[in-house]
């Protein structure tokens, strides 16, 4: 899994070197104790996937990248980086990006609270954007918090319906990449159907880019997350993959003697191969698969040129990765109950 070529978009290296400018000065203020925990995960990294996909959006104009969408990529990552804020209070989380998370460091109230003032950032930045700008952003916001609120709710219940599933990572990672992408769109001035278009894509995406992660917390390793997977069994967060595998005749049963408690890291462990053996993995890519054609489709509606093309083509990669990441996984299993 090499993340930095399958999330690749061809975006300017300028660009992205300005991006990372405004990223940085806009959780810098008068409080250095406040400049270094709201800076952790900035300094440590990542994908920088949501304000990517704002730059590229944006690229559809012929116009060079402005500053104010490069704040819109920033108003968008923001978020992103607090929602990880949160999580990791949420799970007990020690390790984010392969460096001690902000609440092992610093402790949960100094986290929630840095997690809060990224997204009161996030949200003068988006206001200085203008009326639409800050009411979408504000719309994807209380959907984050629908989705999250849904998935504590299931937590431990293993006949956890599917469309509940789905409906909790459209608003928990969905809509925050559907927004990354309508920004772009907004401030570089594109009609309106190539941004309603430039949304369908993020939104299709967004349920790939989720469904992968899931199924990587079950079947990646330790060092390919940056953190230590199975974590979402452990909290009893049951995603596709595990609900596939629940209904498999020959797995199902021994998993669900597993679940719907909290696991010890013997039985996680145990869990994750039984659904690694399962043909969860497989539904749950196929599943994958499916949406990322229909980002294929929404992508091909906006016309021709480098970013249109990258972003036809990035849900199929990200398919076609986790393909290859199962067979991986699946062959390190047997060799392991070997």
């Amino acid at each position: 899994m090499t993340e930095p070529d399958l999330f690749s978009l061809p975006v300017d290296e300028s660009d992205v070197a300005r991006l990372e400018t405004c990223l940085r000065e806009s959780v810098i203020g008068e409080d250095p104790f406040l400049n270094e925990v709201a800076s952790h995960l900035i300094d440590a990294g990542g994908k920088r996937l949501r304000p990517a996909l704002t730059l590229t959006a944006a690229s559809l104009s012929p116009e060079s990248v402005s500053k104010e969408t490069l704040l819109g990529g920033v108003s968008v990552e923001l978020v992103h980086l607090a929602s990880l804020y949160h999580d990791d209070v949420m799970d007990e989380a020690t390790r984010r990006r392969s460096v001690e998370s902000v609440n092992a460091r610093w402790g949960n109230l100094v986290a929630i609270v840095a997690g809060d003032f990224l997204l009161a950032r996030s949200a003068e930045i988006a206001a200085g954007l203008g009326t639409e700008v800050a009411g979408l952003l504000a719309a994807t916001l209380a959907r984050l918090c629908q989705g999250q609120v849904a998935e504590v709710r299931a937590a431990f219940q293993i006949d956890r319906d599917e469309d509940d599933y789905l409906t909790a990572i459209s608003n928990k990672t969905a809509a925050l990449i559907s927004t990354a992408c309508r920004i772009g769109g907004i401030t570089a001035g594109l009609d309106r159907s190539q941004i309603d278009d430039l949304t369908a894509f993020g939104e299709a995406f967004g349920m790939v880019f989720q469904i992968r992660d899931d199924v990587l917390d079950v079947i990646a390793t330790e060092s390919e997350l940056g953190k230590t997977p199975g974590q979402d069994l452990s909290e009893g967060i049951y995603t596709l993959p595990v609900q596939r595998a629940l209904q498999d005749r020959v797995h199902g049963q021994r998993l669900r003697e597993l679940l719907g408690k909290p696991l010890s890291e013997y039985e996680r462990d145990a869990a994750r191969a039984i659904i690694a053996a399962s043909p969860g993995i497989t539904a749950a890519s196929e599943m994958a698969r499916t949406f990322a054609e229909k980002a294929s489709h929404a992508a091909s509606r906006l016309g021709a040129g480098l970013g249109v093309s990258a972003l036809s083509a990035l849900g199929m990669k990200v398919a076609n990765n986790l393909d290859r990441a199962a067979l991986e996984a699946r062959e390190r299993f047997e060799a392991l109950a070997g």
